[in-house]
């Protein structure tokens, strides 16, 4: 891993991890995919190469410094689009696919909402760790990758990894009462039973592995 911002704790990820959760994304040329977390670009032109020519990246990089670095490395790549932005506010229109790259312990509405009918979503879902001193930013001390697609009118779901990424940062504060089930449902057992994402709907909590207010992780499968 190469630092990129190590008074945020921001690295640049495992690769091996980072080429596992991008086999799970499956971006296919022709593909409009949402990097949200970019960075300096690093996994932005990786993207790039997957979708082609006939494709398009938006890298989405909270961090000023960092999205002008990004924009100054994909310059040379005319499929990729780099936004100073908060990453809670993309897709603004429906993406093939969503790559994030830092931990949440809920999934923006935007991310799952404007999935395009077979759109792929990949994110880290964590437990915000304490704050170490020293040690740059705050991690998430419970953690694992999760695969979202869009399917019909509901969401498949299923675990791809364990990961533990550097927490989100803006409008991204995670709300006590998710963040304390959430930590209880890693604390009671892990995520690879999970097939389905219940979204503003309601579902049974004895078929779920998590469940907050309006969304769920479930064990049944898609309808």
């Amino acid at each position: 891993m190469i630092a990129l911002d190590p008074a945020r704790g921001v690295n640049n990820g495992s690769p091996s991890l980072h080429a596992k959760l991008l086999e799970a994304l499956g971006p296919k040329p022709g593909d409009h995919i949402v990097h949200v977390g970019a960075g300096t670009g690093y996994y932005s032109a990786v993207l790039a190469e997957l979708v082609g020519t006939s494709g398009e990246v938006t890298a989405v990089e909270f961090d000023a410094a960092l999205a002008k670095h990004a924009q100054a490395s994909l310059s040379g790549r005319p499929n990729v689009r780099v936004v100073c932005d908060d990453g809670g506010r993309w897709p603004e229109s429906p993406a093939d696919g969503v790559y994030v790259n830092f931990a949440v312990a809920r999934p923006a509405d935007r991310w799952v909402e404007n999935l395009a009918p077979g759109g792929r979503l990949v994110f880290p879902l964590g437990v915000p760790g304490p704050q170490r001193p020293n040690s740059g930013g705050r991690h998430s001390d419970r953690g694992a990758a999760l695969r979202i697609e869009r399917r019909g009118n509901g969401y498949a779901a299923r675990a791809v990894s364990t990961a533990y990424f550097v927490c989100a940062e803006g409008d991204f504060e995670a709300d006590p009462d998710d963040v304390a089930r959430l930590r209880a449902a890693f604390a009671t057992g892990d995520p690879e039973t999970v097939r389905r994402l219940a979204w503003k709907s309601p579902a049974p909590p004895e078929t779920c592995w998590f469940v907050s207010a309006d969304w769920a992780l479930c064990r049944d499968e898609t309808p």
